[in-house]
């Protein structure tokens, strides 16, 4: 019988085959690691206990989400080797995953936002440790990159990994096409301001159909983590307090409610496979509801 270790080599050959994500690929790798460390890299992965998963889970100092994905690696792990007749039973069914606590929803509100673009207008005067404060008039090819990202998140809920893989070919009459999870594809409204401010950042380069929109400084394509830390560093500068790509889902989507959009219509641009989450989204607009029907209400009003 194969090795922990060699079990997880050809696992990721496996997975490498199915086209998974360079995410989801890190993500494994990064979770494999550590349990293989503390398991042992020579032991038979057919000997390795239900106990001994439970206790290395037990063990970790993180949250229940991160502990949650930790046993979804190693299900994934056991589901390959039950397939591929190296193990028996399929531990990690009789092992129950912690339940992540929900976290509590916060949109970002108009005034925010329009400090986070405020902020990225290079005509904001800053200063640094140990020089003089400057002042840039005309706005950079930074600037209208940044402001064009926040316009693109806020506008098509997209996800971090999905704005960074959008290319210029990809955005048409229709709206922009994007790569969700599981390669799954789909195209998302664009509105026309959105559409002037990505016009305007492409202007300041020379681009191909097939280059990506969004990229860094030196010019390569943007990444997620590339793109949180300039998420973050606009917050700062805005003195916006938890601001994140993610966060700008959770306004588009709870803001597309409120404003009288569909439910099932916002599963479909957000790429939801359920409506789970849409749910979630639409009790927070329900509570807006109803907080407006009490303050505007006549009979309230009029004291009837």
């Amino acid at each position: 019988m194969p090795t922990l270790q060699q079990a997880v080599n050809d696992f990721f050959d496996a997975k490498r085959a199915q086209r998974l994500s360079e995410n989801t690929l890190l993500d494994y790798d990064g979770i494999l690691k550590k349990f293989i460390a503390s398991i042992g890299e020579t032991q038979e992965i057919d000997q390795i206990t239900a106990k001994e998963i439970v206790r290395y889970l037990a063990s970790l100092k993180v949250s229940k989400k991160r502990v949650k994905n930790v046993h979804i690696t190693l299900s994934s792990l056991w589901t390959w080797a039950v397939a591929d007749g190296i193990c028996q039973i399929h531990i990690l069914h009789t092992i129950k995953s912690p339940r992540p606590e929900k976290r509590v929803i916060a949109p970002l509100e108009q005034q925010d936002m329009e400090a986070l673009l405020a902020s990225t207008e290079q005509s904001l005067a800053y200063q640094r440790p140990g020089q003089s404060i400057c002042q840039n008039i005309l706005p950079t090819s930074s600037s209208l990159r940044d402001r064009a990202i926040l316009l693109f998140l806020l506008d098509t809920g997209a996800r971090a990994t999905e704005l960074c893989k959008v290319k210029v070919k990809d955005i048409g009459i229709q709206g922009v096409y994007l790569q969700g999870k599981g390669a799954k594809e789909r195209i998302v409204p664009l509105s026309e301001p959105s559409r002037k401010a990505i016009d305007l950042y492409l202007k300041t380069r020379k681009t191909n159909l097939s280059d990506y929109v969004f990229v860094t400084s030196r010019k390569t394509p943007m990444t997620r983590d590339a793109l949180y830390q300039l998420v973050e560093r606009i917050a700062r500068r805005a003195g916006i307090l938890q601001v994140h790509p993610h966060r700008f889902r959770h306004t588009f989507a709870i803001n597309f409610l409120r404003n009288g959009g569909d439910a099932f219509a916002l599963q479909m641009i957000l790429g939801h496979e359920t409506l789970e989450m849409v749910k979630r989204y639409l009790a927070i607009a329900k509570t807006d509801i109803q907080r407006a029907h009490v303050k505007a209400s006549p009979v309230t009003n009029w004291g009837l």
